[in-house]
């Protein structure tokens, strides 16, 4: 019996062992929401109900996410030409599944997430409040220095000079949501589970570190709203906002430019909702894009490629669309590769995951 038991609480402690970083990411998504209630009560704001509106919104999109994933297993299935298809996948559950510690690393993740984004969602939206913008001028300058005396979106014009170009950016910028979405999913189903967990650990302290608490310390808006708010660099981008709005007006439609003015709109008017808020510096679309390409560095060619890619073009286009300065994005990196390599130092010291955190290899579904 005392055997029995010693090996139950044994279990346990194995259990609790590999999911350290699972309840860092549960303490950060309670306190991040913790402070947002707290902030927003100070202000008269009621943030809870723009958190479940957040929270809301993403479990509607859960369906279609998971409409597209199942099609995405089913493909890579067919692709192998697996004799029992049914039963094949059986198995790729059986092994994701098969101890309660998977289980947990596994679904943990993909029910905390909708709620981090709640809190960011809602603190981004509280950060003008408490630290009005006051740095775009500073990133609006240090763009100078890279392009010898050109601003960045004066680069990318000129190399993306015509109205279809700047269509496409748009709709890749507008994708990084859903494909956000997918992401989570992705590495939670799929993913080994060293990776999988510095992933879910890079992807939250992100949010925080750098979403919350670096745009709170460098609060700033972006080109799109630099002559709005009065900077003394607006002037030298007068000629991107009216390019952009010619492109708009030419019949291209650019969601880039409707999103800027609801946001803008509901800032002003004190409208507090989903995917409201406006922060510049540093750009979470550039640091989890900038993560995509650090879980897939020792992935296949192909694979790389794609993710460096999609970094770039929303590097590009944060600039390309007036929503970034330059610095805005390399800043991200720079903190996103900072964090990452510090997710890896906390789960080795945590405990040596089944695959080792240096040779881990990107989510291969196939």
């Amino acid at each position: 019996m005392r055997s029995a038991s010693m090996d139950a609480t044994s279990q346990r402690t194995s259990i609790a062992a590999g999911l350290e970083w699972l309840a860092l990411i549960m303490s950060l998504t309670v306190g991040t929401s913790i402070a947002a209630i707290i902030m927003g009560n100070r202000v008269g704001i009621p943030v809870l109900s723009v958190y479940w509106e957040y929270v809301a919104a993403v479990y509607r999109l859960a369906p279609l996410i998971l409409v597209a994933l199942a099609i995405g297993v089913a493909a890579s299935v067919a692709l192998r030409r697996e004799a029992r298809p049914i039963a094949a996948i059986a198995t790729m559950a059986r092994a994701r599944f098969h101890s309660r510690e998977e289980l947990a690393a596994t679904v943990g993740p993909v029910l905390l997430m909708p709620l981090l984004l709640g809190a960011f969602g809602a603190l981004k939206q509280l950060l003008p409040i408490y630290r009005p913008f006051e740095w775009d001028d500073t990133f609006a300058g240090f763009a100078r220095y890279i392009f010898f005396g050109r601003r960045g979106w004066e680069v990318t014009h000129g190399l993306f000079s015509s109205p279809e170009a700047t269509l496409v950016l748009d709709r890749i910028y507008t994708a990084w949501v859903p494909m956000l979405f997918a992401a989570v999913l992705l590495y939670a189903l799929f993913a080994p589970a060293a990776l999988r967990a510095r992933f879910f650990l890079s992807l939250t302290l992100g949010f925080v570190l750098i979403g919350v608490v670096s745009a709170f310390f460098f609060s700033s808006a972006g080109p799109c709203y630099a002559r709005l708010i009065g900077t003394a660099s607006a002037p030298a981008y007068d000629g991107l906002m009216a390019r952009l709005h010619a492109i708009d007006a030419a019949g291209y439609h650019l969601q880039a430019l409707e999103w800027q003015k609801q946001l803008w709109i509901a800032h002003e008017q004190r409208e507090y909702g989903f995917a409201m808020g406006i922060s510049a510096m540093p750009s979470m679309h550039n640091a989890v894009s900038f993560l995509y390409v650090l879980t897939a560095w020792r992935a296949r060619p192909l694979v790389r490629i794609a993710a460096w890619s999609f970094a770039l073009l929303i590097l590009i286009g944060s600039v390309h669309l007036g929503w970034h300065y330059i610095a805005d994005g390399l800043v991200a990196w720079a903190m996103m590769g900072t964090i990452w390599i510090a997710s890896s130092w906390a789960l080795r010291v945590w405990r040596p995951l089944p695959a080792p955190i240096r040779r881990e290899t990107a989510v291969q579904p196939a």
